[in-house]
């Protein structure tokens, strides 16, 4: 046998092994490979004498197939230009959840114990000022809801230690005061009066409230919202 007729029995020998699950064994030559002796064209088709077919081709069917994966199809291009992780089949993503907007606070106290006040409305700075008056907790109040003026006024006298001796020295009196003014808020017994665009004036009818020392309260608007100018 020559070397030739050897190697071929050999390959067919390895295409019967590997097709050995087939009930009709077919083996593809590629043309030109020479491969006993088959040299004819494209689809020229031997059978052998176990029953094997030999079939002439261009290129292996492996290779073929893996040339043609590798081959992005229109689809397969147009899906990962929209994104090479995207699947159609899924709906789009949520949006993200938009943060909540932080609830405004009149008190907040951090752990520190840093007391933070805040006041849009007039009430509420006068609410604030009962607060520090029950509570004798005057700093944070002549901190941060005293008008610039009437702070400016104070450190020309002594500063937060002047205030404190004021709010003491008349506690009682502002107590019954503010919780009057806050009673007739909205009634007929508070009445307002614009001094500036950015003052203003609420005053208590005392007519009927002879016992009442205080008579009104200036509120001023400045850094953001409503700051104490003065009590009279």
């Amino acid at each position: 046998m020559s070397i030739r007729c050897a190697l071929a029995v050999a390959s067919i020998v390895v295409a019967v092994v590997s097709t050995a699950c087939d009930s009709t064994k077919t083996v593809h030559v590629k043309r030109g490979a020479g491969m006993l002796g088959l040299e004819g064209a494209v689809g020229t088709e031997t059978v052998l004498a176990d029953g094997s077919r030999v079939i002439v081709v261009n290129e292996l069917p492996k290779e073929h197939a893996a040339r043609e994966q590798k081959k992005p199809t229109t689809k397969e291009q147009r899906e990962y230009s929209s994104g090479p992780y995207s699947n159609p089949g899924l709906p789009p993503p949520p949006p993200p959840i938009a943060e909540k907007p932080k609830e405004f606070q009149l008190r907040e106290v951090d752990r520190d114990g840093t007391v933070t006040l805040r006041a849009i409305m007039p009430e509420q700075v006068m609410a604030h000022l009962v607060e520090a008056l029950k509570t004798r907790e005057y700093k944070p109040f002549y901190e941060q809801m005293l008008a610039d003026e009437a702070r400016q006024s104070y450190e020309r006298i002594g500063g937060e230690r002047a205030f404190v001796e004021w709010a003491e020295k008349n506690r009682e009196n502002l107590l019954a005061f503010l919780n009057r003014m806050g009673n007739g808020w909205h009634g007929t017994e508070v009445i307002s009066q614009r001094l500036s665009p950015m003052r203003l004036r609420y005053r208590l009818d005392k007519r009927n409230l002879p016992d009442i020392r205080f008579e009104s309260v200036d509120i001023t608007m400045e850094h953001g919202g409503s700051r104490l100018a003065m009590v009279q």
